[in-house]
């Protein structure tokens, strides 16, 4: 009975324990989605601070589809930032199956007022409305100024000599006729975009992804002037490196300076005008601000569009990544980070299929053997006949039948 009891226990146990992991395979299948995919219309980094979209993502088990985030967020989860204040952001996303394997697509992207929302259409989720602006950053020059030993460098001695009575009341002119034009050159870097997407797309056989502009472009706006920066391409090729010089901002900075100096000098000099070369003094003075403002020559604003990253079943599309870059600033420019139409696609897997569980049968028991009684004993002991131990079994069962015999016997 004990034995019996024991039994019944452990198949319990083995019972309960295989319940225990058939529960627990769901879930770790969960934790390998078969598709999926993500989007994130708006990241940026302003000064340090980051700021996004959030992220719209979408999962695929193989049985059904899950989602989480926003696809249509507003402009207001964005914070109190001045990059941009209006317009409509995209994010999506979805997956399925194909011939018992996953494929995901994404779309993402801003656009201006009036912009429709799209499902994800293999290269749209936006139709352009209105056109958007974004203010991409503020040039602060402010701190451009006349240094005495700089400024004398540049003439010969005989004209420092020349200089010497008038040079404080001139650097002072000079100065003022600086500050007037930098306060009302107030720089602004703008981008004017009609839409902006990325999309991609993985699938057995495909991984792919691009990006479309619409009515894109960047300029810099000084003293009531706009230069063109750059003008983006509709359908750019992945990675394209758009790397702004800004020389021509510098001319217009001193062309006003120019204009704002010559006054300044006529008025400083006084009766030394006759004896002064102006266009000298002129020129020492725009090389020392020439040389301040060399920085904004060397990429100031650096933009890559149709940013690809690619891994195993898996692709990565920014449509465009913007950075302003150290060398603004020295002239107190906010630093800025943009990313605008993020899609993610993959990696995806195969569904796997349940294995056919074949019906268990019991396993024959064995049954009893009737003891066999010897009816001749071979000689020897060499392996070929019964050897010791077939001898010995053979006096125990002799025995046991004069035993039996006995019994008989004395019954009788």
């Amino acid at each position: 009975m004990t034995t019996r009891r024991t039994a019944t226990r452990l198949a319990a146990a083995a019972t309960a324990g295989s319940l225990v992991l058939l529960t627990g395979a769901p879930a770790l299948a969960a934790e390998k989605p078969v598709a999926q995919a993500s989007a994130t219309a708006l990241r940026l980094t302003i000064g340090g601070t980051p700021a996004d979209s959030g992220t719209y993502e979408v999962t695929n088990d193989g049985e059904r589809q899950r989602t989480t985030g926003s696809d249509s967020p507003a402009i207001s989860v964005l914070g109190g930032q001045d990059f941009v204040q209006a317009g409509t952001l995209a994010q999506k996303a979805r997956t399925q199956v194909e011939d018992g394997r996953g494929a995901s697509a994404a779309c993402s992207g801003l656009a201006g007022d009036g912009a429709v929302l799209l499902e994800v259409d293999e290269g749209s989720c936006l139709r352009p409305g209105d056109n958007l602006e974004l203010n991409a950053g503020t040039l602060d020059l402010s701190n451009l100024q006349l240094v005495r030993s700089d400024f004398l460098a540049g003439l010969d001695q005989q004209l420092q000599d020349a200089l010497a009575p008038v040079l404080d009341p001139l650097l002072a002119g000079l100065q003022a006729a600086l500050e007037q034009v930098l306060d009302a050159a107030d720089a602004a870097i703008v981008l004017d975009l009609g839409a902006i997407q990325s999309f991609c797309i993985a699938r057995p056989g495909e991984l792919s992804g691009g990006t479309t502009l619409a009515g894109a472009g960047a300029s810099l706006r000084l003293a009531g002037q706009e230069v063109d920066l750059v003008n983006l391409p509709a359908d750019p090729a992945p990675n394209t490196k758009l790397v702004t010089d800004l020389g021509e901002v510098v001319d217009l900075v001193l062309q006003a300076l120019r204009t704002q100096f010559t006054e300044a000098i006529g008025g400083a000099l006084g009766p030394l005008a006759q004896v002064i070369d102006q266009a000298e003094v002129l020129t020492s003075a725009l090389g020392t601000i020439g040389e301040q403002l060399a920085p904004l020559e060397d990429n100031v604003l650096d933009v890559t569009l149709n940013k690809q990253e690619r891994g195993r079943d898996r692709i990565d599309v920014t449509a465009l990544d913007l950075r302003l870059l150290p060398a603004a600033a020295s002239f107190g420019v906010e630093l800025l980070n943009v990313e605008i139409g993020r899609s993610t696609c993959g990696p995806n897997g195969r569904v796997q299929p349940d294995e056919p569980q074949e019906p268990s049968t019991p396993a024959p028991q064995p049954q009893p053997e009737e003891p066999q009684v010897p009816t001749s004993v071979p000689a020897g002991s060499d392996g070929s006949g019964l050897g010791t131990g077939g001898l010995v079994a053979l006096l125990v069962a002799a025995l046991g039948a004069g035993v039996a015999a006995t019994r008989r016997t004395l019954r009788s």
